[in-house]
């Protein structure tokens, strides 16, 4: 890996996965998540890419920064959010990726305080939302889904692009790890799970959890190199890579949201990821 210059950032604490973590699950529910991954905090650099912003690129860094005027005039306005924004997300990581074929796989609501309103909160570990194990599987019935039997595709990107749409500055932003830092062999498996509400008591088995669909989580790095955008606004947009069936580039970017020290009293983030299966032929 080569090295990677950094430029002032802030130093903040993120939560990577202890290396004795034995039970790695995370329970999604309306509003709601519930994890029994242990973590284990390092403080460590977060660069500026401001100054470098039109320098990332998704097969390179495994993400890409982008200036794009939305559409949408409530970006909390679930009609909204199913109708204009996802054609431009489809629009945009289509041009992005110069993929044949990109279709919404749904958007997420995240808001950070108590007052959540019906979103999620704000992610709060080093994660990629699939694990590279499910990955051919997750393509192939995505792919299958849409309608096109006999069609088989040659390369595969999943994608997440997000925006935050709340005024800046905000108190938990995006961090987003350099793919050039992180090794292909890293990560562990985080299972994701689906349910109404998050259990109470929290089983201590799953059955068949090779069939459960799984996140990866990672563990510290301190060759990580860190990067986020201070003072996003909804006239901006991140795109990175969850998983990319080509490992010849950059096929994923670790992320996670985290607390900027520096931000002021009554701050918060509001922000909308939508994400996207582009499909080449």
């Amino acid at each position: 890996m080569e090295a990677v210059v950094a430029f002032p950032g802030v130093r903040a604490s993120l939560n990577y996965v202890a290396p004795w973590s034995a039970r790695n699950r995370l329970y999604v529910a309306p509003g709601a998540h519930l994890t029994t991954t242990e973590y284990d905090p390092h403080v460590v650099t977060i660069a500026n890419g401001r100054p470098r912003a039109g320098e990332f690129s998704l097969d390179e860094n495994g993400f890409t920064f982008v200036r794009h005027d939305s559409a949408v005039r409530d970006f909390s306005d679930t009609a909204e959010l199913d109708g204009t924004y996802t054609d431009e997300a489809v629009s945009l990581v289509k041009r992005l990726t110069g993929a044949d074929l990109v279709v919404s796989e749904g958007w997420v609501l995240r808001r950070s305080g108590t007052e959540l309103n019906g979103a999620q909160p704000p992610a709060p570990d080093v994660h990629i939302d699939l694990h590279p194990d499910r990955a051919p599987g997750v393509f192939e019935n995505f792919h299958a889904a849409q309608g096109r039997p006999g069609a088989a595709f040659r390369r595969a990107i999943y994608t997440s692009l997000w925006r935050a749409f709340s005024p800046p500055p905000q108190d938990s932003p995006l961090a987003i790890l350099d793919y050039r830092s992180v090794a292909d062999t890293e990560g562990v498996a985080n299972l994701l799970l689906f349910v109404p509400e998050p259990p109470d008591p929290v089983p201590d088995t799953i059955e068949d959890e090779q069939s459960q669909p799984a996140g990866t989580v990672f563990t510290y790095n301190p060759a990580h190199q860190w990067w986020y955008f201070p003072d996003m606004h909804a006239g901006e947009a991140l795109l990175f890579k969850l998983h990319d069936s080509d490992h010849s580039v950059a096929w994923r970017a670790p992320h996670t949201a985290f607390r900027d020290p520096g931000a002021p009293p009554g701050s918060r983030r509001e922000s909308v990821e939508i994400r996207t299966m582009a499909f080449f032929y």
